[in-house]
């Protein structure tokens, strides 16, 4: 089961936390709230992908959907702290630079 919580929010950004698996159902979710959020007025989305245990590539394709309709509405999206196995998909999909994966926590518009 994944969470995704909003943890803090400014007129910056907006952190969310992600926590559980990022596959099937779970990246669905995370991608509905991003588009809630979006749909909201929140630009700019943190996500700390910390909690992450796992994301297969239906989590890969949820984040990059996520990234893609940020951008479309003249916002952003990055990723902080995530977990080695996450770290690892997505260095090897080569979207770890494209997305901003950062190794800590970091709230701060892009």
């Amino acid at each position: 089961m994944l969470e995704v919580t909003v943890t803090h929010t400014s007129p910056a950004s907006t952190l969310v936390t992600v926590s559980g698996e990022l596959a099937g159902s779970g990246s669905e979710r995370l991608l509905a709230r991003l588009d809630r959020l979006l749909d909201n007025g929140h630009r700019y989305v943190v996500l700390d992908l910390s909690g992450v245990t796992f994301c297969d590539s239906s989590g890969v394709s949820a984040l990059v959907r996520g990234h893609a309709r940020a951008s479309a509405t003249a916002g952003g999206l990055r990723l902080s702290a995530a977990s080695a196995q996450v770290t690892k998909v997505l260095e090897l999909s080569g979207l770890a630079r494209m997305l901003g994966l950062k190794s800590a926590v970091d709230t701060v518009t892009p």
